[in-house]
């Protein structure tokens, strides 16, 4: 644990008063964001392996904001990427076992699913090129979150969100939006989207007592409306689980 906290400090730079319950909280995402991100593993030191190490670090960072701030009331946070840019449509393909959807981006797709994680990505994801390398394409690998939308129960070693956000009411339920913070690099911030966009977390209480998290990442042009209505058309069956780390 030292020496993965040492090695996150190493690359992310200071970070300014944050207590050891914000360190853990950014450990457990950055673990999490690594072991999704097959390419930081298998790629470092090609252009891309830097790319989803820098994914990897703004989803690791995304704990860091002080109690009590609402992120998602900033001037300039009411609209993720401009003028909603995309619309939600009803979802007409075959349900997947751990997550159901009633909808969907227009032209988006299931890429991947399984018991505990269920990923949305856009039809381009399916058209990159011959002279795109699915290999090394975040987009072409299921188990990537960049560019996409990723929907999962929080992990065991979660309790809910590690910051304050907007209430939000999802359906005939209580959530929180949270605005996801800007990643750190070794060479500075990581790249943001137009308008400043960061990207989303919906988080929403399951009767069992498990966050449900909607992530939506940055630049993809949904409203903080259209992602609550996404959301409250997210459902958990009985045989979603939850990940470790």
């Amino acid at each position: 644990m030292n020496d993965l906290r040492d090695h996150f400090r190493e690359i992310a730079g200071p970070i300014s008063t944050t207590t050891e319950t914000q360190v853990e909280a950014d450990l457990t995402r950055g673990r999490r964001a690594l072991r999704r991100r097959r390419a930081v593993q298998t790629l470092t030191g090609s252009a891309f392996g830097a790319a989803a190490l820098a994914a990897a670090i703004a989803v690791a960072t995304s704990g860091s904001t002080p109690a009590g701030t609402n992120t998602a009331t900033a001037p300039g946070d009411q609209i993720v990427a401009g003028a909603a840019s995309v619309k939600l449509v009803a979802y007409k393909g075959e349900q997947p076992e751990g997550f159901t959807v009633d909808k969907v981006p227009d032209g988006w797709f299931i890429q991947s699913s399984d018991l505990s994680s269920l990923v949305l990505a856009p039809e381009k994801a399916k058209h990159l090129g011959p002279n795109v390398n699915p290999s090394t394409e975040p987009l072409a690998d299921g188990s990537s979150f960049v560019g996409k939308i990723a929907i999962m129960l929080e992990s065991k070693d979660q309790h809910g969100p590690s910051r304050d956000g907007k209430k939000v009411k999802v359906g005939d339920q209580e959530g929180v939006l949270l605005k996801s913070l800007q990643g750190e690099t070794p060479d500075g911030p990581a790249p943001t989207a137009p308008g400043g966009d960061t990207g989303w977390e919906l988080w929403l209480k399951q009767p069992s007592g498990v966050y449900l998290i909607v992530q939506v990442w940055q630049g993809l042009g949904l409203t903080q409306d259209q992602i609550v209505e996404l959301g409250a058309g997210i459902h958990v069956t009985t045989d979603a689980i939850q990940g470790v780390g």
